[in-house]
């Protein structure tokens, strides 16, 4: 009578299990690859988002505003109506927005008034520039002015 019990060996097991380790190893470096790719792709999404945000604001408080006025000392422009006054101070990396913050790089780059460059004063139009990872672009944003914005101005 043959008392044998069929089973694996220790080396065949050990090779499995080394095998299996292998694998969950890549798995994990897989994973750890497709999560950085995640991060990246949601850091850029935000990014953009807020750009596109600030972008669309600041457009709209332009061409609703009669005054606009830069102050170069604080890096801030300040947009007045009859009714609101909005301030947007440029910081190094976010911009504040009266009392929202906006995480976006933007810069200042020159501003005008009536196509002139100036330094600071009164401005119709701002050239801003966007610092990116890869290159730099660049957006502007103008006010059309009307016959009561000249007829208010002293010296017009």
């Amino acid at each position: 009578m043959n008392s044998k019990v069929k089973s694996f060996t220790l080396s065949e097991l050990l090779v499995t299990m080394i095998i299996t380790v292998i694998v969950v190893g890549l798995a994990f470096t897989v994973l750890d690859l497709v999560r950085k790719q995640i991060n990246a792709i949601q850091k850029n999404y935000n990014r953009t988002t807020e750009l596109a945000f600030f972008k669309q604001r600041i457009w709209l408080d332009f061409n609703k505003n009669n005054d606009i006025i830069y102050n170069a000392i604080e890096n801030q422009v300040v947009l007045k109506s009859d009714f609101d006054t909005i301030s947007y101070n440029f910081k190094d990396d976010i911009v504040i927005r009266n009392k929202d913050t906006l995480n976006t790089k933007v810069k200042i780059e020159k501003i005008f008034f009536k196509g002139i460059e100036i330094k600071q004063g009164i401005i119709d139009a701002i050239s801003f520039l966007e610092e990116k990872e890869a290159s730099d672009s660049k957006f502007i944003v103008f006010k059309n002015n009307d016959a009561t914005f000249f007829m208010n101005q002293d010296g017009f």
